[in-house]
């Protein structure tokens, strides 16, 4: 009886060469600039601990707690930073317990000063934060109501140190997590202002492309759809205003609604609500002005340059009295306060106006 050697089951070469490039990745190390920039940043922020730790003599420690803390930090220390040059990894978190785990040994003047240096730093972090740990700790110092003067002891010192430090992590912590999510929100509103820019800039393609013959029917919406198109871009445009203003403020919260799809078409559908509401207030001619668009006027109109003065041309252009429809419509949808406040106020001029004749025949 003889043995039968059967061939080794083979990858698809689809497989192999996927796992020829994972191995080129790993063996020459590349992560994105803000992996290798957050494991530098490790590195440095590591080894000023170290030579803070160094700073404090183990022989002037107070208590035998403070001693296990000093050799507890010491081993956390001479750990190695991941050979990974990347900061998506729990090293910061155990920098951070080694740097709070450091307060719990200051004591005397140098605690006293490293509360007033950490609270000029959450100020530049968290101006809310600071104030409300500032009046805190001034709290803290006052007087007792019978006048007599309050000397917290270093005990109480370290664990307000300790409280400032943890807002200092969280915030540098809600910084590395909030990042990735606001990037994919911004993602999402970028991809609705350019299917809004799209919907405003249709109308004129088409005019440039093929012309006056392809107006049609569905043309008699145009002004409709303008001010629909401007009211959805003003809600996009509002949404990234509000990202690069108040982006390093927002709230976890916030910073996941701001990813949500559904919170994206919220705004879109507020914006376009309300250049709804204003197209049909502007119609009304409920108010007159140079201001405001005369609707007999809106239209596309050809702007014919004279060839005898510069070079011939012919620009697509909107009327005066679309490009106010339009920018109205745009403001509408912009700002979230313009449409409540002039239904706020079209609310009290009816009441006025209708309770004046009853005042009449009192």
């Amino acid at each position: 009886m003889s043995l039968i050697t059967l061939p080794a089951p083979t990858s698809p070469p689809v497989v192999v060469v996927k796992k020829k490039l994972k191995d080129l990745r790993q063996t020459f190390g590349r992560q994105a600039s803000v992996d290798r920039a957050s494991f530098f940043m490790l590195q440095l922020y590591r080894s000023n601990l170290e030579v803070r730790l160094r700073s404090i003599e183990e022989s002037s420690l107070q208590t035998e707690g403070q001693r296990k803390i000093f050799h507890c930090v010491t081993d956390l220390l001479k750990g190695r930073c991941s050979t990974r040059a990347g900061g998506r990894d729990f090293e910061w978190d155990e920098v951070y317990k080694a740097e709070r785990l450091i307060v719990l040994l200051y004591g005397g003047p140098q605690l006293r000063q490293e509360i007033s240096a950490r609270l000029q730093e959450l100020a530049a972090e968290s101006v809310k934060d600071a104030e409300s740990m500032r009046r805190d700790y001034e709290a803290m110092l006052k007087p007792a109501a019978d006048g007599a003067a309050v000397t917290p002891d270093d005990g109480m010192h370290r664990m307000f140190l300790l409280r400032i430090m943890e807002a200092l992590h969280w915030n540098a912590k809600k910084k590395y997590l909030s990042r990735p999510l606001q990037k994919e929100g911004t993602k999402i509103v970028l991809y609705g202002v350019f299917i809004a820019f799209l919907l405003i800039v249709a109308p004129y393609l088409v005019l440039n492309f093929w012309g006056e013959q392809t107006i049609g029917k569905w043309w008699s919406v145009f002004a409709l759809y303008t001010a629909l198109s401007a009211g959805l871009m003003g809600a996009f445009f509002s949404r990234l205003v509000d990202a690069q203003r108040r982006g390093n403020s927002f709230t976890l919260d916030e910073v996941f609604m701001q990813r949500e799809l559904s919170y994206t078409l919220l705004r879109a559908g507020v914006g376009v609500c309300g250049a709804l509401i204003i197209y049909f207030f502007l119609r009304s001619d409920f108010v007159s002005g140079p201001l405001f668009p005369v609707f007999e006027e809106v239209a596309i109109r050809y702007v014919r340059i004279d060839p005898a003065n510069a070079i011939g041309m012919v620009f697509v252009m909107p009327s005066k009295a679309l490009a106010l429809l339009t920018f109205w419509c745009f403001l509408a949808g912009f700002s979230e306060q313009l449409v409540p406040n002039i239904l706020a106020g079209t609310e009290r001029q009816l009441t006025q106006a209708g309770s004046a004749p009853q005042k009449s025949r009192d």
